[in-house]
């Protein structure tokens, strides 16, 4: 694979190399189909490799299911990593891409998501076409059948549940895109999936390639997890979240010998609605433990300065682990700025039990802040304000918030932008420059006395790895 410009071409000599030694490390990055059989794998497929003469080669998996191909059973397409391919791509498909895995495309037209990209929908099918290879609807349907897939192989939901979950309108929808994509009915697919005990919970196994610095990340979490909210012990990472209908308990825990994390939802706190939930949960939690990217990638870059090579090799598969949303996000880099850790940490536990009259908490609503008297925000009175007119300016519409609105707010600056971008939205590149900790973490290493804002330019399109690198340095 090389770049040309914008996108990701495929070298036909070094996919058929990946293909035949199933090399994890373009797990995600390309499909191949095969015409002999009908079907599309990922590279690390077990199968026995098919004649090269037989091989397609595809940068998505929606471009294989686009060209008539359907998944395999055996490599199951539907657990591959985000492909990189997308990474990289123009601003507006990269932002519509990440609507589109919230599910924006299940309840609404594509007419609707270029509205909100504040693009015409000719514009954007134009640019789909050139980056990604599928329209939208098609990347949406597809993701729809693999995630509806994924739920019949790995859990006990109904198949009426499974069906709204995976986006749907109708179980007799449902039934029918499966036969004609998949040539096979929901039942048949259930019956070949080895499904995890479920205890009353939704427990999906969640693939990643490898290494990842688990520890790093779980570090992360810990170091900045809110007290009431979100907890870390042994067992991993455990917060509240509001779903519809209720409230939804994540728990996230490695698995032993898998290169994968496991997550179960216990949505006993909720209604019937909750399914609808599930396919943005995953994504969510997909982004928040960083489980699309490509260490390989990232370490052959980084690994060229000789100041980085060494935290490489001590911290293998760094990872840049995010928050729940960019509206929490926000808050979080709001409440950040030029304090400690620990000193964010305080704050928001006390917003969190200000808003939450129950034991059981989530992380508050921008309705929920704004409600709160001056009194309440233990900061400086202009971020108080900032913070105060965000919330009230985003009041139940806080999926609206995006980047561009933030950066234009008085009291958010470059820093806060880019730790927004970083743990928000999961921006590989932006750093956050005069970030005390990462001067020190700088200092603290051979460098030769370059500066660290130059010796950051030399480490795009991955800063936010850079930066995750050296935080993870101070950790020891």
């Amino acid at each position: 694979m090389h770049s040309t410009g914008d996108t990701i071409a495929l070298d036909p000599r070094a996919c058929r190399e990946a293909r035949l030694s199933r090399d994890a490390r373009f797990d995600g990055e390309f499909y191949f189909g095969v015409s002999s059989t009908g079907i599309y794998c990922r590279p690390i497929c077990p199968a026995r490799p098919p004649a090269e003469k037989n091989v397609s080669y595809f940068r998505s998996a929606a471009q294989a299911a686009e060209a008539g191909f359907r998944p395999c059973l055996r490599c199951r397409p539907e657990s591959a990593p985000g492909s990189p391919a997308w990474n990289g791509t123009a601003t507006t498909v990269h932002r519509a891409l990440e609507l589109i895995a919230l599910g924006e495309l299940n309840n609404g037209p594509v007419t609707a998501l270029a509205e909100r990209l504040g693009v015409g929908e000719r514009y954007l099918r134009k640019l789909f076409q050139r980056e990604v290879g599928v329209s939208p609807q098609a990347l949406a349907l597809n993701q729809r059948l693999l995630f509806a897939r994924k739920l019949l192989a790995e859990t006990d939901l109904p198949i009426t549940q499974v069906a709204f979950a995976a986006g749907f309108g109708s179980v007799r929808r449902f039934n029918s895109a499966v036969q004609e994509q998949l040539r096979q009915t929901p039942k048949e697919l259930r019956k070949q999936g080895k499904r995890l005990a479920s205890q009353g919970a939704v427990r999906l196994t969640l693939q990643y390639r490898p290494p990842y610095d688990w520890d790093g990340v779980i570090d992360y979490f810990a170091r900045h997890a809110v007290d009431g909210v979100e907890q870390v012990n042994a067992s991993g990472y455990t917060r509240r979240v509001s779903m519809p209908g209720g409230i939804a308990e994540l728990q996230v825990s490695p698995i032993k010998n898998k290169h994968a994390l496991q997550l179960s939802i216990d949505a006993a706190g909720t209604d019937s609605h909750f399914a609808a939930a599930l396919m943005p949960t995953v994504s969510r939690v997909r982004r928040m433990f960083d489980l699309d990217a490509n260490p390989h990638a990232i370490a052959t870059h980084l690994g060229k300065d000789p100041a980085l090579a060494p935290l490489l090799q001590r911290y293998p598969g760094v990872r840049s682990p995010g928050s729940w949303s960019l509206f929490e996000s926000s808050v979080r880099a709001i409440v950040g700025q030029q304090v400690s850790t620990a000193a964010v940490r305080n704050v928001l536990a006390r917003l969190a039990a200000a808003c939450n009259d129950e034991p059981v908490r989530v992380f508050p609503a921008a309705a929920e802040l704004a409600r709160l008297p001056e009194g309440a925000f233990p900061m400086p009175g202009r971020r108080r304000d900032t913070l105060q007119q965000l919330c009230r300016d985003y009041s139940g519409r806080e999926e609206q918030l995006d980047l561009s609105a933030l950066a234009e707010r008085r009291g958010v600056g470059p820093w806060t932008v880019a730790m927004v971008a970083m743990r928000g939205a999961g921006q590989p590149a932006p750093f956050p420059h005069k970030d005390l900790g990462l001067e020190k973490a700088w200092a603290a290493l051979a460098n030769d006395g370059v500066a660290l804002t130059r010796q950051a330019e030399r480490w795009q399109p991955w800063g936010a790895y850079a930066a995750n690198l050296l935080w993870r340095s101070l950790s020891e």
